[in-house]
């Protein structure tokens, strides 16, 4: 059986979808990848056909407060025709920053930070910049070689550590805000809120220390820089300590060009935490949650007996949403969230 199903507003062209015609929805959003919505409409006597056009404004809004959890453009449609009463239309939509996407560049950028950069790169798309980096570094030259924005977007995200993704026309680029916690708690036992939890603990990436060097080819001098912080916010014991022996490993990079030690620092970082939050990965589904969001943390109870004990228990990090909504003529309709998650320790701090 599904979570009981809240009322739900698809909006289209700004005109609400009649509520008799909604069979169901999916909305699946993930770290460095457009928001896609699949929602299926009763479509008998074709009163759907040809009425709207690829580029059609689409939005879904959930609950009696019309929370919104999706908003882009339709990019395609599929038809279902089955005789009776189950002819259907799928409406395929993507939020904006599928148009990163759409076409490749090569162009080059001198004397500009990453913000100032990916400012100029996302305004093409009708979007704008939400930055977020401790450290601002001005590159010489910086080339996007034949890469599409997004590609280009995520290669320069991911050299800082930052995570991208898009709500309407904001691009966020930001480093992980593990303090940014979403007040939510979910238990297995409290009322059954959380259905289900899969979590998997896996070591092989842990490592103690990155160390990222360079060469300087105009003063002809090494460059090194390194990070060994691995203090969790998400956790009690770090993924470094819960991996013992196996956690003392460290490693180095030499293909990334750099140009000063305060860039290799920063890279060196951003490594550090990339593997090392690979250490606990999950899918926790839940009953409907449209207010929780992509960046955010969440609490995990798995087990209420050994609250504090337990590894698995504690702070998660979200990197995926997928919403489920149907509202079927038999009784398996109903709304449910599935989270993706990661954490870089164990135990509730």
């Amino acid at each position: 059986m599904g979570a009981a199903a809240p009322n739900v507003d698809i909006m289209i062209k700004g005109d609400e979808v009649p509520d008799s015609d909604f069979i169901s929805y999916v909305v699946e959003r993930d770290m460095f990848q457009p928001d896609m919505a699949a929602i299926t409409l009763s479509n008998q006597n074709d009163i759907y056909g040809g009425k709207w056009d690829i580029g059609t404004s689409v939005e879904i809004k959930v609950g009696d407060d019309k929370k919104q959890i999706f908003i882009g453009e339709i990019v395609g449609f599929e038809g279902s025709w089955k005789g009776g009463d189950k002819t259907t239309i799928t409406i395929r939509a993507l939020n904006k920053m599928h148009r990163l996407l759409r076409k490749r560049k090569s162009i080059t950028y001198a004397d500009k930070t990453d913000q100032a950069i990916l400012n100029d790169v996302v305004k093409d798309a009708g979007l704008t910049l939400d930055w977020k980096h401790a450290t601002s570094i001005t590159y010489k030259h910086v080339y996007q070689h034949n890469q599409t924005d997004l590609e280009f977007v995520r290669t320069r995200a991911a050299r800082l550590g930052c995570h991208v993704w898009c709500v309407d026309t904001k691009l966020m680029v930001k480093e992980p805000d593990f303090g940014n916690s979403s007040k939510v708690e979910l238990s297995v036992d409290k009322g059954g809120a959380l259905r289900r939890f899969t979590p998997r603990m896996n070591s092989s990436a842990v490592v103690k220390k990155v160390t990222v060097k360079g060469w300087n080819p105009e003063t002809k001098e090494l460059i090194s820089g390194d990070c060994a912080d691995v203090a969790t916010k998400l956790a009690k014991e770090d993924a470094v300590a819960a991996s013992k022996d196996l956690g003392k490993e460290e490693t180095f990079t030499v293909d990334h060009p750099i140009w000063s030690v305060e860039e290799a620092k920063a890279l060196a970082k951003a490594r550090l935490r990339e593997l090392n939050l690979t250490f606990i990965t999950g899918e926790a589904e839940c009953e409907g949650r449209p207010d929780l969001d992509l960046g955010q943390t969440v609490k995990i109870v798995a087990d209420e007996n050994n609250k504090a004990n337990e590894p698995f228990n504690g702070d998660y990090y979200i990197m995926g949403i997928t919403h489920r909504h149907s509202m079927p003529k038999g009784a398996n309709g109903g709304f449910v969230t599935t989270l993706k998650v990661a954490r870089d320790g164990q135990k509730p701090k």
